[in-house]
């Protein structure tokens, strides 16, 4: 692919990959163009997701895929980074988002950042390839963003919703 078609698309197209033959589709297929499998594995209404249980830490932050009341994590950390398998030399804790299939999601090796303020938690694009989303709506790379409670946050395709009591301060 030359640098000026590269230009026209833009950094935020990507492939859709199926997670059953790893065969690369157009970003808006709903199915496999070659083994037809149906390519909307994470998608879920936002109604029906308000409906599922999260549980709430007492510190810190957890993690849910959307759609799946499985926990992935609880962050104790003040910050920690999202993304798939750490590089050697990474100093910031990472919440690795390789399973499930993260790369095929488009989820970057540093894909954002998580902080805790005072007043709770910020997020931060860190220039990811297929950027990332909080409540619908894309955040601008490098430009910290209030996370509220409940949050939606999408890296790529991906989609997690981050629960957490507000921060004490001690």
């Amino acid at each position: 692919m030359d640098d000026q078609f590269r230009a026209i698309i833009g950094t935020q197209s990507f492939t859709k990959f199926c997670p059953t033959c790893k065969f690369g589709n157009d970003a808006n297929a709903l199915t496999c163009l070659h083994c037809g499998r149906s390519l909307d594995l994470f998608t879920k209404s936002l109604k029906s997701d308000k409906e599922d249980q999260y549980t709430i830490p007492q510190k810190g932050m957890a993690l849910y895929f959307i759609g799946n009341s499985a926990q992935i994590t609880v962050n104790l950390e003040e910050q920690f980074i999202l993304g798939r398998e750490a590089e050697e030399g990474d100093v910031d804790p990472l919440v690795d988002l390789s399973k499930p299939d993260g790369f095929a999601m488009g989820v970057s090796r540093r894909h954002a950042r998580i902080r805790l303020t005072e007043s709770g938690y910020e997020i931060t694009d860190l220039n990811s390839s297929n950027g990332t989303w909080l409540n619908g709506k894309i955040l601008p790379p490098s430009q910290p963003t209030s996370l509220p409670n409940g949050g939606i946050i999408q890296l790529g395709r991906l989609k997690l919703i981050a629960v957490y009591n507000a921060p004490i301060k001690e």
